[in-house]
């Protein structure tokens, strides 16, 4: 047998077997409807993305705080380390008002769809 045909009949075979798989994995699968679906992203956001950016701004904040620390007495490092704050404050402003337009959103759809 050639290579290809060799090749030709391993996927032939992975293909019958994912068939004749395919029930027995579709058996905890249930229909959802479109509200469940975006319940659920909305759900996830608010429990995974929403702590997520403010876990990353609390570790910028930190780092900060040890750099102006450790530079106390060193005025030309101790202005570079200013430098990162406005930089923070701005990353917690857009995450801020990102968090609000969002669910903004989700609230209006949320809204629309009843």
């Amino acid at each position: 047998m050639r290579l290809m045909e060799k090749a030709n009949m391993g996927i032939l075979s992975a293909m019958a077997w994912v068939l004749a798989h395919a029930p027995a994995a579709m058996a905890g699968v249930t229909e959802q409807t479109a509200e469940q679906v975006s319940n659920k992203i909305s759900d996830v956001v608010q429990s995974i993305v929403y702590p997520l950016g403010g876990l990353i701004v609390f570790i910028a904040v930190v780092i900060t705080a040890v750099k102006l620390i450790t530079t106390a007495g060193k005025p030309k490092e101790r202005a570079e380390a200013m430098e990162s704050i406005p930089y923070i404050i701005a990353g917690g402003i857009l995450l801020g008002g990102g968090m609000l337009l969002a669910g903004l959103v989700l609230k209006l759809m949320k809204a629309v769809g009843q």
